[in-house]
């Protein structure tokens, strides 16, 4: 049931990008060649619906290939509308990209060959490449978005709904619980848990209130008894015989199993297989960011902060003459801090103490810090301190999104109290990152912050760090423990 749900909703979403892009392309043939706002070449006049009709294949073809390598029809937990829209925008560009080279090899290839090899296809102008590639990106969003639309519809109705069961009812287990709960447009109604610990009946404070229906034992029974199917296995470590106990019995059943890590417990980065002459040896330190995703990665670095130094200058000038007729000492703040594979290097921020702030030592800021002056707190609300970081991000020393750097006194305390810490060093600093985009700051706890890091650097992507850049500029950027 649940497969055919999924691939029913697959299909769907197959099918309307498909309808999507014809309707696209005659929306483009008709407002190029007969809506009289771009002119035509009066040598060659308007061209058959027929020429460019041939060319519909190609470009299905191209963009549906392209869908299929970015993974655009596998079920996922949860993607966003934005990611989507960007997911949209690089497939029309690299589709008409691949059509381009496609058609130029082709008119190259029969030009020399035989009259029978020979293909007669119109190459598209670049007018009606740039009209195409935004009304396909619009088109296909569009639809994409009734389709959500109608499918919350139908949630909100009570159909279609997927009954989830959390296995594990500590901490991990109520947040995943919670999570499923927020994203109601996923169609999950959680029924409840199961668990060892706790009584059967008690009911967790989880929305209102989740009721832990039996123990973890008791899982088949609670299967059918409540039509499961979606089942989330929230366990310690600790707790590992219980897991391959529920895996066991759940196999009888036809319910996705989804296990959820105790992150901290395990503590490690993306484990990769690699072949060393026959033997396969496990790699559990491995950061994803390697290779071509690490150049694309540090080019956006430099034309990112690049243009943000340059169109910020007028702020940076604004912000200096208020830090110095506010208070006495320099404009600019520079401290020591460890960035990539360990190495240090001197961050650059405005400076939003007085002076000798630390003269008893490196110490934390706090929310209500006496040093902080008052236009040094409003910079820290809005994070306008952090700007000339830009700078760090340009050099190579930061990045634009990436954990937060630590001083070096910091960094040997938590290297000493928490296991594996130095895993994001494997990863240059950020201006901005996951844990700072959901409120983690420095009054907050190191161990959240620190999953948080380990979540990014497992999973990065360049998807996920545009994800990022959209938070913070939605209000990422203001610290609401500043008063």
């Amino acid at each position: 049931m649940i497969g055919k749900h999924r691939t029913r909703l697959s299909g769907t979403f197959l099918l309307s990008d498909v309808l999507a892009i014809a309707l696209s392309f005659l929306y483009t043939y008709l407002f190029r060649f007969y809506a009289y706002i771009i002119p035509v070449d009066p040598a060659k006049g308007v061209p058959r619906i027929g020429s460019y009709l041939v060319l519909l294949p190609v470009f299905l073809a191209a963009h549906l290939f392209v869908f299929y390598l970015q993974g655009f029809y596998k079920a996922r937990l949860r993607r966003t509308r934005l990611e989507d829209f960007v997911t949209v925008c690089l497939n029309a560009l690299l589709s008409i990209l691949i059509v381009l080279g496609l058609l130029g090899y082709l008119n190259a290839y029969s030009q020399g060959s035989a009259p029978l090899f020979r293909f007669v296809m119109v190459k598209p102008s670049h007018v009606f490449l740039a009209i195409y590639g935004v009304a396909v990106v619009f088109t296909i969003s569009f639809f994409r978005n009734q389709i959500y639309y109608f499918m919350n519809r139908r949630y909100a109705r009570g159909l279609n709904l997927q009954n989830v069961l959390v296995v594990g009812a500590g901490e991990l287990g109520r947040t995943v619980a919670q999570k499923l709960i927020e994203y109601k447009d996923l169609g999950f109604v959680v029924k409840g848990f199961l668990d060892d610990e706790r009584p059967i009946g008690a009911i967790l404070l989880v929305d209102g209130g989740l009721p832990v229906l039996g123990k973890v034992a008791d899982v088949g029974r609670v299967i059918e008894a409540e039509g499961i199917q979606e089942l989330y296995v929230a366990l310690s470590l600790a707790s590992y015989s219980e897991i391959v106990e529920t895996l066991q019995i759940v196999n009888k059943y036809p319910v996705n199993v989804r296990i959820v890590p105790d992150f901290f417990q395990l503590l490690t980065l993306k484990a990769m297989v690699h072949d060393l002459d026959g033997f396969p040896v496990i790699s559990i330190d491995e950061v994803p960011l390697q290779g071509a995703g690490k150049i694309i990665k540090r080019l956006a670095d430099i034309v990112v902060s690049g243009l943000g130094l340059a169109l910020l200058s007028p702020l940076f000038l604004v912000v200096g003459i208020l830090i110095k007729l506010t208070s006495r000492g320099p404009i600019f703040y520079h401290q020591e801090r460890v960035g990539n594979d360990g190495r240090r290097f001197r961050i650059h921020k405005f400076r939003t103490m007085i002076c000798n702030a630390e003269k008893d030592g490196p110490q934390m800021c706090q929310p209500e810090d006496p040093r902080v002056t008052k236009i040094g707190r409003f910079m820290r609300k809005y994070s306008i301190d952090e700007l000339p970081q830009l700078v760090n991000v340009f050099k190579g020393e930061m990045s634009l999104v990436g954990p937060r750097a630590e001083r070096p006194e910091f960094v040997r305390e938590f290297t000493d109290t928490i296991p594996k810490y130095m895993l994001r060093h494997k990863v240059r600093a950020g201006l901005t990152g996951w844990a700072q985009v959901h409120g983690l700051r420095q009054d907050t706890s190191i161990e959240k912050r620190l999953e948080y890091d380990f979540y990014y650097i497992q999973n990065w992507s360049l998807l996920f760090d545009i994800k990022i850049l959209w938070k913070t500029l939605r209000g990422g950027f203001i610290d609401k423990s500043v008063k």
